[in-house]
């Protein structure tokens, strides 16, 4: 965001014109200021080559999760919506953490199916949950 002319821009455009258009509150991103971020990121940690996990947490906006999939960041998640919601933004269920304390039998199960990534578990009752459903499903599939 910069001062142009005493008025507020976003990406070149007028702060003024864009609340005319779309009335307000509006939220604005800078596609520039996300690209330029994400790279400078993963130029930091290029010797290793990581995955980097956006925090769907921070914005569950769905076109926001689109553009940053793009940039092949996978996804951190702390509750199935959060999962779903980076799911329908594609992101690819291999680079998906879910993290978070108190996650539900439905939660784990849901995130099993859909083969993410990994599972934190925060606990030793959560690890023997995930270990019970993913034994269930084995055994379904036998």
């Amino acid at each position: 965001m910069k001062y142009k002319n005493k008025k507020l821009n976003i990406e070149n455009v007028s702060v003024q014109k864009i609340a005319k258009i779309y009335g307000t509150p509006t939220y604005c991103y800078s596609y520039n200021n996300l690209k330029e971020n994400i790279k400078k990121f993963k130029k930091s940690f290029k010797s290793f080559s990581p995955l980097i996990c956006f925090a769907i947490k921070s914005n569950t906006n769905v076109n926001l999760i689109k553009e940053i999939k793009k940039f092949g960041l996978g996804a951190d998640v702390v509750s199935i919506g959060e999962l779903m919601m980076a799911l329908k933004a594609g992101i690819n269920p291999k680079k998906i953490v879910f993290s978070g304390v108190g996650k539900t039998s439905n939660e784990i199960t849901y995130a099993i199916n859909k083969n993410i990534l990994l599972i934190n578990a925060e606990s030793k009752s959560e690890i023997l949950e995930i270990e019970k459903i993913a034994k269930r499903k084995k055994n379904l599939m036998s």
